[in-house]
């Protein structure tokens, strides 16, 4: 049995019984065993110098060329460098319309790797054990598979709430400044506030993370996700090629928002090279949009070109009989006017349609599948909350 064929059996598994399924990963047979071995290989690449945070996790600084992005078969002759730039940015225009929220009293966020970080030419890399690329793989699937089984109570499976812009332009970036906040998660359990692109069956996306299952901790992360084609995973793998050599993109992220108290925000944003189609992907700080890394369009088929769809918003996710994880802020909305000391919110949202920033267009859809999450458009704003 293949290691794929290994995981859908654990992801249906999954669904009835986490620990039982966990155990099932020690009986691996000698051929998925050396395939997983194989991939460590890949992935734990020789390195420059490592890196050890104040929890724990060690971050190898990898030479560039050497990353695990390479390993993908259809970048082995690539003219990638770590200097890369987007050759043609967006440009930003005036906000058409003005946005209903409060003035936003917010600070940022601190991510990336304290010390400096990783040499110049060196990007940094989680560490990963056999345990956690097994584990990483199956919450993979388990995010793509999006199982909904709404006939348990207590409505476990995957949930959503999100604000949709599917105007028929073309998307060439999405971007927002998201409230950071850490919600109660077990493991399998996730919660997440991102942004995200789409077209047919791939998409990318961005933002922060609860998700102990896959961090093996209870904190914030900031996280990206790929679905490409055939392939899917989180963070630094399926081809997506990393730049910067502060900021991981599996980065615990601190501080994070007090309900009534001090919020706290990141502002992320994925755009692509109108001259390359490369997506780039960058972060806010302190006045400068920070290139982080990007995804590469040759390993897509339909965002190879555009997107066709942008999202900003949550999603949470709970096995059967264990009910569903708080989203957004973990508190329901208490008026239909934002309050943004209390909700979960992505301000300041925007779209970038020919090469220009500008806000979403009118119609923005308004989407929650069940009616403990909900979401609701005030401006250029998602609030997402749960009861």
């Amino acid at each position: 049995m293949g290691l794929g064929v290994l995981l859908s059996y654990l992801l249906v598994c999954y669904l009835f019984s986490y620990c039982k399924c966990m155990e099932g990963y020690k009986k691996l047979s000698k051929e998925e065993d050396l395939e997983l071995e194989e991939q460590l290989k890949r992935l734990n690449k020789p390195t420059v110098k490592s890196i050890t945070t104040k929890y724990g996790d060690i971050y190898d600084c990898v030479d560039f060329y050497k990353q695990p992005a390479f390993d993908h078969p259809l970048l082995k002759n690539h003219n990638f460098h770590p200097e890369m730039k987007p050759i043609s940015t967006p440009r930003r225009v005036s906000p058409k319309k003005k946005s209903r929220i409060p003035k936003l009293d917010y600070k940022p966020v601190r991510i990336g790797l304290e010390g400096g970080g990783c040499p110049l030419g060196t990007v940094p890399i989680r560490r990963t054990v056999k345990d956690e690329l097994i584990t990483a793989k199956f919450h993979s699937e388990l995010h793509a598979s999006k199982v909904n089984p709404l006939d348990v109570p207590g409505f476990p499976g995957v949930h959503y709430c999100f604000a949709n812009s599917q105007a028929a332009i073309d998307y060439g970036g999405v971007g927002g400044t998201l409230s950071v906040w850490n919600l109660p998660a077990q493991a399998p359990q996730y919660t997440v506030g991102r942004i995200k692109l789409r077209n047919g069956d791939e998409s990318i996306e961005v933002g922060w993370t609860v998700n102990p299952g896959l961090y093996g901790d209870t904190r914030t992360h900031l996280y990206i996700y790929t679905n490409a084609s055939q392939s899917h995973c989180y963070n630094a793998q399926c081809g997506y090629v990393h730049l910067n050599p502060n900021i991981p993109v599996d980065s615990v992220i601190e501080p994070v928002s007090t309900y009534d108290g001090q919020i706290y925000y990141i502002t992320l944003s994925i755009y692509q090279d109108a001259a390359t189609k490369d997506w780039f992907l960058k972060v806010f700080e302190n006045g400068t949009d920070i290139n982080i890394g990007f995804w590469p369009h040759k390993i897509f088929t339909n965002l190879g070109n555009t997107a066709t769809e942008a999202e900003w918003g949550g999603e949470v996710f709970s096995p059967p009989k264990i009910p569903s994880p708080p989203a957004g802020s973990g508190h329901v909305l208490i008026s239909h006017e934002a309050d943004t000391a209390r909700d979960a919110i992505s301000a300041n949202s925007h779209i970038v349609v020919n090469n220009t920033i500008m806000d979403p267009p009118d119609g923005v859809l308004e989407i929650a599948d069940v009616t403990d999450y909900a979401v609701f458009n005030e401006g250029d704003v998602g609030v997402i909350f749960t009861i």
